[in-house]
């Protein structure tokens, strides 16, 4: 049999070539494509995380601020009405008031609100007649002031808000908070608060920002109250309504709350924002986080993720060009798969080490056991190497109950939309609690593949920003806002179990001396001594709280009669042993304290109460201090202690 032409082979060759060539060529691209869409995945994924955690971040802080302005805001309408109240009762006494008495109630409410400009009283032509600081030489007249006008109308009661505005009198920014005084259901004059803006600024030192981070308070008309931004070039000027296009139109859809990311227009800087109404008021809290902290570990994050992939289709396209040689060279075949071996291998470390990450904690599961998984996850849980292998799913949680729960969750997730991901408490090795964020893809019917990142941290933040927005800062002691409640819940057991409640309202007597002798640091740990008697000296079932300076307040529950006199006097009792400061100097302070007790069919709520209470301290103060003073309406009441 003739041989076949040897052109025949050396065509067939060629062809077969150019058909690997063709082959490989769009195997390249293939690949480039998978890891092109796989990274383009995992950063929208990532950067979508980093701006939940910075709308998290900025919405906390719009929360917690919201509620301590409110408090604030609270703190002084109560005084206000308070005021309000006893102002009215000495206007309309038989053959008027001195003008003395009037003033030395302005200035007892004065002392009770810290960081407060002036304290006064207007007649009713608008000519402040009473009050703190009033200038010398030609009265000073409020009638053009908008809360003043407003307050005139008597069918719209309730207190006025003013400002900001340039003080007549300090010639600084202030907000004005103003209620008429109605004396035979007519207007007799109008009692006002004015508070420096940088009150509200202070307020805002106490959260723990970050670089260009930004607390700002704005009127509902947007004009800027006060505003906390650390290391910002510009903190903006008091009355300025100067805003972005997107927060109008932001606020004017959702105008009670919301959070949107533009570039700040005082300072040029670029925030993720949240903002919260200020219930009962005209105000807007505003809570920016810099976005500069939260996307520049995502960019890295991007670079590191696309060099990797880069890297790995380099490595891809790199063995292929060695097959490509070796179909060309028929004669080191087995050296080119060799070689092909060798980077194949290499290719596969490079995957392994992007498996064994430190930051990612990653798993297969099959049947709920451990079949793989990387040294991130034995870091994050506490395990030794290898330890976990084939062990079961159920050693990461906390009981059977919640296996089971989560199991039914993850299966049930994964059969109908293909992945699982939420937040896990999981148990440790040692038996800690560890939060994870974990997610989870099917690998197959019977294995599914597993993530889990550590946020332990982030939890204990959140953890923390919850109890500083219902407890004080100083004493650890409930705020306004805690009280309240508090006391709701107690009125209700007291109608339900036919018991009584008993709101004390305690002002400590001599305490400023103590401060202004010693020094603020010296008050704030004989506040903190204070608060510490509280607790040890009331039953586990009442409340200690405080409203602010040296004033707090107990709520005693599920008393008979006049049980409450002697929990209180053992509380008078205590604060009033000597307390060793940390200088080495012993101090004392007194109590006067106003009572008021809630029966079961009163009607009464928690801000009657507290404010009933307080006016009973302030006649005891007036009375002559350390006095224990009860409501004139209880059984066996007294006018002194």
């Amino acid at each position: 049999m003739p041989l076949s032409d040897p052109q025949q082979y050396v065509d067939g060759a060629v062809r077969r070539r150019r058909r690997m060539t063709a082959w490989l060529a769009g195997a390249n691209l293939t690949v480039a494509l998978v890891l092109g869409a796989l990274v383009a995945h995992v950063l929208a994924t990532s950067h979508r995380a980093y701006e939940a955690q910075a709308r998290d971040v900025s919405e906390g802080l719009a929360a917690v601020a919201q509620m301590n302005v409110a408090a604030e805001l609270g703190r002084v309408d109560a005084i206000l009405r308070a005021t309000a109240a006893e102002l009215e009762r000495l206007l309309a006494a038989p053959g008027g008031t001195p003008d003395a008495v009037i003033n030395d109630v302005l200035h007892a409410r004065f002392k009770l609100l810290y960081g407060i400009d002036a304290f006064r009283a207007a007649d009713v032509t608008g000519v402040v007649r009473w009050g703190t600081q009033l200038p010398a030489g030609a009265p000073t007249r409020i009638t053009d002031r908008d809360y003043f006008i407003a307050a005139r109308d008597l069918s719209n009661p309730g207190t006025k808000v003013s400002g900001p505005l340039v003080s007549r009198v300090s010639g600084r920014w202030v907000i004005g908070f103003g209620r008429p005084l109605v004396v035979g259901e007519r207007f007799a004059g109008f009692v006002y608060v004015t508070v420096g803006v940088d009150h509200f600024r202070h307020l805002f030192e106490r959260y723990e920002l970050a670089p260009m981070d930004a607390m700002t308070l704005r009127r509902d008309d947007l004009r800027l109250v006060a505003r906390m931004a650390p290391d910002s070039p510009s903190q903006g000027e008091v009355g300025d309504a100067t805003v972005t296009d997107k927060l109008r139109a932001m606020q004017a859809a959702h105008p009670r709350q919301g959070t949107f990311v533009s570039t700040v227009m005082i300072d040029g800087q670029s925030r993720t924002s949240s903002y919260r109404a200020v219930d009962d008021w005209p105000f807007v809290v505003y809570a920016g986080v810099n976005n500069e902290r939260f996307f520049k570990p995502w960019r890295q994050q991007a670079w590191t993720v696309a060099s990797l992939a880069a890297l790995a289709w380099l490595l891809v396209a790199l063995a292929t060009w060695q097959v490509h040689r070796a179909t060309r060279r028929q004669d080191r075949a087995m050296q080119a798969l060799a070689d092909q071996g060798k980077r194949i291998q290499a290719l596969q470390r490079e995957q392994t080490a992007m498996l064994d990450s430190d930051l990612v904690g990653m798993a297969k599961i099959a049947r709920r056991t451990i079949t793989w998984r990387n040294r991130a996850v034995e870091r994050l849980l506490g395990y030794g190497p290898g330890e976990l292998q084939d062990m079961p799913a159920r050693v990461f949680y906390w009981d059977d109950a919640q296996y089971e729960d989560v199991g039914r969750q993850v299966y049930s997730a994964l059969a109908e939309h293909g992945y699982y991901r939420s937040q896990i408490r999981m148990r440790s090795k040692s038996g800690a609690a560890v939060w994870v964020d974990f997610g989870a893809v099917p690998l197959s019917e019977t294995e599914i593949f597993a993530m889990a990142v550590d946020i332990t941290a982030m939890k204990a933040a959140h953890e923390d920003l919850a109890h500083a927005a219902f407890h004080d800062a100083l004493t650890q002691l409930p705020n306004r806002v805690l009280l309240y409640d508090r006391i709701e819940q107690a009125l209700a057991m007291a109608r339900r179990e036919r018991t009584q409640v008993a709101v004390c309202y305690l002002d400590l007597d001599g305490f400023k001396a103590v401060n202004d002798a010693q020094g603020h640091d010296a008050g704030d740990q004989l506040l903190q001594t204070v608060a510490a008697r509280l607790i040890a000296n009331i039953r586990p079932l009442d409340t200690a709280a405080r409203l602010g300076g040296d004033e707090f307040v107990l709520v005693l529950t599920c008393l008979e009669s006049d049980e409450w006199r002697p929990v209180l006097a053992r509380v008078v009792d205590a604060i009033g042993e000597p307390v060793v400061l940390s200088s080495g100097a012993r101090v004392t302070v007194g109590v006067t304290a106003g009572v008021e007790v809630f029966s079961p069919d009163d009607e009464s709520g928690a801000h009657e109460l507290i404010e009933r209470a307080d006016h009973e301290m302030l006649r005891g103060k007036r009375d002559g201090k350390g006095r224990v003073r009860a409501g004139q309406a209880l059984p066996g009441a007294q006018a002194g202690r």
